[in-house]
């Protein structure tokens, strides 16, 4: 299948959204962001915590080392909206980067598509997709970075008793800095 602009071509489009409903949905500090600014919504309303699956990535709060993921409601994204007989993504402009590039990968720079994967086509990208894909997975790539930035930051000066809440005024001031710091460039 050929990847165009056109959304009848586009695989998304049939698909039955086998990655919302099985995947948890890992978020970083500016998809935090961009889903707060996007709805509204004080991001404790989109958001739950698991335990960090590393301790270098897991943020310090009072219920311990934890990771943030979309809520989950009847084991799927929460964002998922009944189409008929499909789900889409009703957050579709703003969505988690893992969500903008799945299913695929960087390898040394390469663009790769995943083989352990519950995407059900096999994608033939033309090189206009190839070329957005890669700047979009470099993008992400950049924002995680970023986000362990901001974990390391706030695991060294804060206590672990401290707040969801608070950690994520953090998280949403530090983004605001830097997106107001990058638009002056």
């Amino acid at each position: 299948m050929t990847v165009t602009k056109s959304a009848q071509a586009h695989p998304c489009t049939s698909c039955h959204t086998n990655c919302c409903k099985e995947y948890t949905i890992f978020v970083n500090a500016h998809d935090v962001y961009r889903i707060s600014s996007g709805l509204g919504l004080d991001p404790a309303n989109f958001l739950e915590i698991y335990g960090a699956k590393e301790d270098e990535w897991g943020i310090r709060i009072e219920e311990g080392l934890v990771d943030l993921a979309l809520k989950q409601k009847d084991e799927m994204c929460t964002f998922l909206i009944k189409f008929g007989d499909n789900f889409r993504c009703g957050i579709h402009d703003f969505n988690p980067g893992v969500c903008k590039s799945y299913p695929f990968q960087l390898q040394d720079g390469k663009l790769l598509q995943m083989d352990d994967k519950l995407c059900p086509v096999d994608w033939d990208v033309e090189k206009e997709f190839e070329a957005m894909m890669v700047n979009h997975l470099k993008k992400d790539e950049n924002e995680w970075k970023f986000y362990h930035d901001l974990i390391l930051e706030w695991n060294a000066t804060h206590q672990p008793t401290a707040q969801l809440s608070e950690f994520l005024r953090f998280l949403i001031g530090k983004v605001d800095i830097s997106l107001n710091e990058n638009s002056k460039k």
